[in-house]
């Protein structure tokens, strides 16, 4: 195992070496909010780019940072192997090469071995032991568009506000990072895919100290000032604490979005996600048009590439990043942009997951005996 500080070193090294579009404030230059987050990233995790290339505007890094912390790190009702597990297949889905890399190092860093290089290998998860098995085929089923069968929620009702906030918190930084991270930084060699399966075997033996760290529940919450919970996000209230992450977290994306999309391009995305299920798109892009009638200049650009990252996050391309961005190349307003679009993209995606499971509970709850009910309403959960 390296030094920690050159394994630091290393961390910061690789984590910037694929972003593209924007760029992360190197530490020398980190100050106020963006030093503190930097510090606390450093302590409780290991500073990545998906976390860093939203630097340039450090409330929308401390709010993803205090979302996934508080959601994914810690762990709750749920252990952290399975978090980052589901993590992993759902950024296979969501076609986010680098968070898919940087969590099967993850698995990997976990002792998992087995379940890492199904995950990275997409064959079946033969190898991987049942319970976790299960976990991952439904985030799988439920993750991907237009599925034929949904397996039942192997999550307990007061499980669910922890998997739901892990499942937002990584939807966002799947599409976000999309976007701003070209790649992983973990490459085949000559293209041998066992070649790169040993390289994340070894970059997870890296990371085993980052999951012996004690985390404390909570603390990053003072990074942010209190926000009431959005309705549509109710579904975390059973866990105060979640509640609380994801109040705040999602206040600072509406406080920072609000400077610069309008109300236009916010209704029109609004009306885009209320009528999608989940479906898959068709292959050709565009279906989005006719979600941008009335729009032009860069609102139109700002409203198209929300609803593809939102509906379709593996249809993104430069062009629609290039768009945005526009000849003054201000990255703090593609930040608040991008962290809107990804942010409002995965509320619907949650949204929906969290509908079904509640249908779920309600079914199961219904078809148990009365005298069950009335008696053993823990069995209900």
């Amino acid at each position: 195992m390296l030094p920690p500080q050159f394994r630091f070193w290393l961390f910061d090294k690789m984590s910037v070496k694929t972003m593209r579009y924007v760029s992360a404030i190197p530490d020398r230059q980190a100050a106020g909010l963006t030093k503190e987050v930097y510090h606390m990233i450093r302590e409780d995790f290991f500073r990545n780019g998906s976390l860093t290339s939203r630097s340039k505007v450090p409330e929308l890094m401390a709010a993803i940072w205090i979302a996934g912390r508080e959601s994914m790190l810690v762990e709750d009702k749920v252990d952290r192997t399975s978090k980052d597990a589901i993590c992993a297949v759902l950024s296979q889905i969501n076609d986010c090469p680098y968070c898919e890399d940087m969590l099967v190092s993850l698995v990997h860093a976990s002792g998992e071995h087995e379940a890492a290089e199904d995950i990275f290998g997409r064959n079946g998860l033969d190898s991987t032991d049942l319970e976790l098995r299960d976990r991952l085929e439904w985030v799988q089923a439920i993750s991907t568009p237009g599925a034929d069968y949904v397996p039942p929620s192997p999550f307990s009702r007061a499980q669910m506000p922890e998997i739901l906030g892990t499942l937002l918190a990584m939807s966002d930084i799947n599409r976000f990072s999309h976007v701003v991270m070209e790649d992983s930084p973990v490459s085949a060699p000559l293209g041998v895919q066992a070649g790169k399966a040993l390289q994340l075997r070894l970059f997870g033996s890296e990371l085993v100290p980052t999951r012996r760290l004690p985390l404390e529940p909570g603390r990053a919450l003072s990074l942010l000032p209190q926000a009431d919970l959005p309705e549509d996000l109710a579904w975390a209230e059973p866990n105060p604490r979640i509640a609380d992450a994801l109040g705040r977290y999602a206040a600072s994306v509406e406080r920072e979005a609000a400077l610069v999309i309008s109300s236009q391009v916010r209704q029109a995305v609004a009306q885009s996600l209320a009528t999608w299920q989940g479906e898959q798109m068709p292959i050709s892009r565009s279906w989005v048009e006719s979600d941008l009638v009335g729009l032009a200049g860069e609102d139109l650009n700002i409203a198209r590439l929300a609803i593809v990252l939102a509906k379709a996050p593996y249809q993104v391309d430069g062009t629609l990043a290039e768009a945005v961005l526009g000849l003054e190349r201000d990255e703090a307003r593609f930040v608040r942009i991008l962290a809107w679009a990804s942010f409002t993209g995965s509320r619907r995606f949650v949204n929906l997951i969290a509908r079904q499971s509640t249908q779920e509970n309600s079914q199961r709850i219904a078809k148990l005996p009365v005298a069950t009910k009335q008696y053993a309403p823990e069995l209900a959960n």
